[in-house]
């Protein structure tokens, strides 16, 4: 199941085993996205007005050897892995491994867009720090995986990114739990139902 099927502001794909003693379960129906009535959440959508935190003091630098991608928000145009954000659309999986040169950056000025303009129509590589970008606070991808802002997470800050990127998005978590609840309250009801026979 994909999270920004359910509202959640990030695309987020993670598998789940229902087991049942009686008929097949139902997964919940997307709610989101264009199967859905209502459209994605966009990233920047969610990331505003979030609760200030401790800036993330990785910094961001043109990569060496940078990797294209036919799109600016796929490839490694920096340094780590930390890709940056469309805020136009739901975010990329955030890691259990940020806190680092691993944490999406917010590009407000949309720099690395044009920077990858730059790369793909043939220019050379730059160097040195990229100012006007930054990594994304705890409390940032916390909102991408719809942690409500008063949830509180313990620990060394690279224990906090770490907590939130393993984590399942709790929207996800009730649309799947809300199913389960559905499924066994339907079928005590018929157990119900058939021994009053």
């Amino acid at each position: 199941m994909d999270a920004a099927d359910f509202g959640v502001p990030q695309h987020r794909k993670r598998l789940f085993v229902v087991g049942s003693s009686s008929e097949r379960f139902e997964f919940p129906h997307p709610t989101h996205g264009p199967k859905a009535s209502l459209p994605y959440v966009a990233a920047g959508q969610a990331l505003k007005d979030v609760p200030d935190d401790a800036p993330n003091k990785a910094i961001v630098t043109y990569a060496k050897n940078p990797v294209l991608r036919p799109s600016p928000f796929a490839g490694m145009l920096v340094n780590g892995q930390g890709r940056p954000i469309d805020l136009t659309k739901p975010a990329n999986t955030v890691p259990a491994s940020a806190g680092g040169n691993r944490t999406h950056i917010l590009d407000p000025k949309q720099l690395l867009v044009k920077y990858h303009e730059h790369l793909t129509s043939g220019g050379k590589p730059k160097e040195g720090i990229i100012k006007g970008l930054r990594r994304l606070t705890v409390r940032e991808p916390a909102r991408l995986q719809a942690f409500p802002d008063d949830f509180v997470f313990w620990g060394t800050r690279s224990s906090q990114y770490s907590q939130v990127g393993n984590a399942i998005p709790p929207t996800l978590a009730h649309a799947v739990a809300a199913a389960i609840r559905e499924q066994v309250l339907c079928n005590n009801q018929e157990d119900v139902l058939s021994k009053a026979k």
